[in-house]
Order: C-alpha cells, then sequence, then structure tokens
C-alpha cells in the first residue's frame, strides 16, 4: 500500500430510480444524500452494467461485466474462489466488511428447485449457525448478512434475522403475510426494520475498522427500496400520492420498438419473441393491469417514505464518520444497483426493456479531496469502475483483467473524465437471446442477438425514448459511428489478463 491510502465506504441501496434523489425531485426529503452531493459531486450519467441484481452487484465485486464473471441475471451465483475486489485489499493487508444484502448467490429455491446457496432457504434460516459465522465471504473478513426485502417471507433470515430474534420480535406477525406487489403501511416497529440493522452494522464494522489501524473498505449495503413497497409510520404518510412524479404508459410510445416490450406490459406471462419463450425465464420486469394511476400514485409515496427512511439511517453512518475523526481520510460513495420503471412505460421493476429508469443509477461521491465540491458531473460512471477506483484510491495495483477503470480523478473534479461511454450487458434467460445497451454521447444504441430488437434513441431530444430511430434513415450516421464506438469499446474493456514476461 501507499504511504497515504485513503479508506472507502460503498453505501449502496436496492432497486432506486435515478431520480429518487432530493437532488433531483424536490418533493423527495433526502437530507443526508443531499449532503453528500454537497460536499461531493453528483454524477448524471451513471449507470448499471446489468439491470437485474446479481449480475450487477458482482460487477462491483469483481470489476468484471457480466460477460466475464458470468452471472447473467438472477439465479447464477458467482464461485466463492472467484478473484473479488476485496480479497485484493485483504491480501494488501487492508480491513474488509460487508454489512447488508450481498446476493452474490441465488437467494430462492423457486422456480427449478433446491440449491446449495449461503443466500437461499434452508441455508439462511440456520440461525445457529448465522450466530457463529461472520465471514469471510467472498474476501470481505467480516460479514453481516441479510436477504430480501421488506416483509417478504425470506427477509427475517440470516444475521438480520437473528438480531431480531434477539430483539424479541415474533417473526411470522410481521412477515411472509403479503406479495411481491404490495405496497403501503408496514406494522412493523420502525426500530425493528432493516435499514436500521444495516446501519448498526455498518458503524459497527467501521468501529472494527478503525480500531484495526488499517485502511479500510466497507460496503454498506441497504435493501430497501425494493418491492413490496411497504414501510412503517410515520414514512408511510410522508408523501402524498397526488404529488408524486408522473409514471405512466403513454399510448402508442411501444411504436417501432421490439414485440416484448407490449408483450411484458400486457403482463401475459410471456416476453411475445422466439428465442425469449420456452427458455427459464426470470420474469424480472412486467406490467401490472391492476395498477392504475391512483395505485401508481400510492405506491411511489410508500417507495419515497422508504427512501427517506433509509436516508435517515445514511445520515447516521456520515455523523459517525465525523464522530470518529475517519471522514478525512473515507471516500463515500452511494448508488445502487439498478433502478426501477415504477409503473413508466406502464412497466414494473427492472429488467429487458432499455430505458433509464432501470439502465441508470443514482451515483454521489464524496472524495476528501475534491475540488470542486457541489458540482453535478456529466462524467460517465459505471457500477464496473468502483473497484478499480477503490484499488486506486488505496494505493493499490490493479489485478490482471480488471475491465473496469479507475474514477478516481473524475471523483475529485467535475470537469474530469475517465471514460466517454457506458454499457450495460443483459441475457434473461438460459436462451440465445441477449442485449447490450450502449451510451455514447448524446446516443443510446441498443444491440440485440435479434437485429429486429435493435434500438435507437437521441437522449436529448427525446430523454424518454418514445421515438426508435435505429430504421430511420436520418439516423444512419449516428448509428455507424456508434457501431464503430460500440467495437471499439468491447476491445477496450477486455484489459490485460497476463503481463507479457519475454519478447519470445
Amino acid at each position: 500500500m501507499s504511504a497515504e491510502p485513503l479508506n472507502v465506504l460503498l453505501i449502496t441501496s436496492d432497486q432506486q430510480r435515478w431520480d429518487a434523489l432530493g437532488r433531483e425531485n424536490p418533493v423527495l426529503r433526502t437530507p443526508a444524500l443531499d449532503r453528500l452531493a454537497d460536499e461531493g459531486l453528483l454524477f448524471e450519467r451513471a449507470f448499471t452494467c446489468n439491470p437485474v441484481c446479481t449480475p450487477a452487484r458482482v460487477s462491483i465485486l469483481t470489476g468484471h461485466y457480466p460477460s466475464r464473471h458470468g452471472c447473467y441475471t438472477i439465479g447464477t451465483g458467482l464461485p466463492e474462489d472467484y478473484p473479488t475486489i476485496p480479497a485484493a485489499v485483504e491480501a494488501a493487508g487492508g480491513f474488509t466488511a460487508l454489512a447488508g444484502k450481498a446476493h452474490f448467490q441465488p437467494c430462492t429455491n423457486a422456480p427449478i428447485g433446491p440449491v446449495d446457496s449461503l443466500e437461499a432457504p434452508p441455508r439462511i434460516f440456520d440461525f445457529d449457525f448465522f450466530r457463529r459465522w461472520s465471514g469471510p465471504y467472498y474476501g470481505f473478513r467480516h460479514a453481516r448478512l441479510a436477504i430480501d426485502h421488506s416483509n417478504h417471507v425470506n427477509a427475517p433470515s440470516m444475521h438480520y434475522g437473528l438480531w431480531l430474534r434477539e430483539q424479541g420480535v415474533d417473526a411470522s406477525t410481521y412477515f411472509g403475510t403479503g406479495k411481491y406487489t404490495d405496497y403501503g403501511e408496514w406494522d412493523l416497529p420502525e426500530e425493528f426494520h432493516n435499514s436500521r440493522w444495516t446501519a448498526d452494522e455498518t458503524i459497527r464494522a467501521l468501529d472494527l475498522a478503525r480500531d484495526s489501524g488499517r485502511p479500510f473498505f466497507v460496503w454498506s449495503s441497504f435493501q430497501d427500496p425494493h418491492n413490496p413497497c411497504v414501510v412503517p409510520r410515520p414514512w408511510s404518510r410522508m408523501y402524498r400520492p397526488e404529488d408524486m412524479p408522473d409514471y405512466r404508459f403513454r399510448p402508442g410510445e411501444f411504436e417501432g420498438k421490439p414485440p416484448f416490450y407490449e408483450a411484458a406490459r400486457a403482463a401475459t406471462g410471456r416476453f411475445g419473441h422466439p428465442q425469449l419463450d420456452g427458455a427459464k425465464n426470470w420474469y424480472c420486469y412486467k406490467g401490472l393491469p391492476f395498477m392504475d394511476e391512483r395505485r401508481t400514485r400510492e405506491l411511489c409515496a410508500s417507495y419515497f417514505g422508504m427512501v427517506s427512511l433509509m436516508d435517515r439511517h445514511i445520515g447516521r453512518i456520515l455523523e459517525h464518520l465525523d464522530a470518529t475523526g475517519l471522514r478525512d481520510r473515507t471516500i463515500v460513495i452511494f448508488t445502487t444497483d439498478h433502478g426501477d420503471y415504477l409503473g413508466n412505460h406502464g412497466l414494473w421493476w427492472k429488467g429487458l426493456a432499455a430505458y433509464d429508469d432501470a439502465q441508470r443509477v443514482p451515483f454521489l461521491v464524496r472524495h476528501p479531496g475534491v475540488r470542486t465540491p457541489g458540482a453535478r458531473s456529466r462524467a460517465f460512471q459505471s457500477l464496473v469502475d468502483i473497484g478499480p477506483s477503490i484499488l486506486d484510491a488505496m494505493g493499490l495495483a490493479a489485478p490482471a483483467g480488471l475491465q473496469g477503470v479507475s474514477q478516481l480523478e473524475a471523483w475529485r473534479d467535475a470537469g474530469a473524465a475517465a471514460r466517454d461511454w457506458a454499457l450495460c450487458e443483459y441475457r434473461p434467460t438460459e436462451g440465445p437471446f441477449m442485449q447490450k445497451t450502449f451510451v455514447h454521447g448524446r446516443w443510446k444504441m441498443v444491440l440485440c442477438t435479434d437485429p429486429a430488437c435493435n434500438e435507437l434513441y437521441d437522449r436529448e431530444a427525446d430523454p424518454d425514448q418514445m421515438r426508435n430511430r435505429w430504421a430511420d434513415p436520418a439516423g444512419r450516421d449516428a448509428r455507424e459511428a456508434l457501431l464503430l464506438r460500440f467495437a471499439a469499446a468491447e476491445m477496450e474493456k477486455d484489459g490485460t489478463l497476463r503481463p507479457r514476461v519475454a519478447w519470445a
């Protein structure tokens, strides 16, 4: 390590829209995240590298795109001996910890059958195991884990479920009684919410890191605002449905788009494409016909309440950094794994459709050496860059094969940039269909294994992606230039896998 390595605190939410920040939506109250934006930088062009949980999280963990680490959708799992960023930090003598949701392995047995996963039943309910185990896990020396979301049946498990038991909470009273589509008020007392537990465990990890006397990488991983969108009082009543954004389907907006757009909104249970139907599909996105305008606004109000509750506990973490003297030597990053359609375009949750709703992410960084605090940056950010940037901040050489780039200079100065493109990869099934979204300049290009499903959008003139210009003669020059830049980007992201050691 270098003589003056920085510490890194990565804070992530789960399934948070890019505009679900106080700095992007004046209705939403997020004072802690606003503070990060004021004291650091807010990045306007940040993208996930996969629009569902496991692949995006594993890309943060490894610095590799899904096409390299192999976790192409949910239900996949990363081998525990795969090289990771925290393992590199540990090997160099740093301290590493993870508090909250991992989701590096499958977290449910459905629909295929039982899986051998630490993050799925029945192992998540082995409280004797979690009472004595706190890592290591994928390179994190200290790990305190949770899985699933809000009141779902699997949520009171792992270390969080053990803590609930120790607090005398009867999990059957508050969990397992609803569906993923639920929203509204949750009768769980606020002091037992998973956001409180995650913040407590993060503060504990920061204290362990400080006491170790070593530079640290701590990942604080919140589970909100993922559905089911239920939240305790007073957060359930903080926002009025009538004040919510106008997320909805606009008649005619799927004209000229691939058939799976309308198939998803119609909630037929089929993708509407021969390369998609018939495979073991993971339906991460869909239409919910019963969600009319009133219900959509009510759910959005609950979703915003979840964000504000989480923000309160993020504020506790930031205050602890101040109180312990860690702030001046710690980079704080806030982002999420992917977004949420939240009813916009008639779609819900995440997945295949190539809208910014799912692909764009909130991204805030407070670097102790920031030169332009409070600025908004147009520099491209990708989740795959977080790992290489952490290693750079800690004075460590990047292992061979990392596909992300260090963003350290862009995190200091709103006028700097480390890349001029972002790539989002998705393979939603075990069939042949694949999709890659390439964003460069003002354009977004979506390429699929079936060329009939390709898309092209001018994000400045058409930010809602209403008009697919792939077949438009007027978009030919942009399309051809993007195809060439995409080919170069595909080569750029390969990195160097092995050093050259001889001239022979």
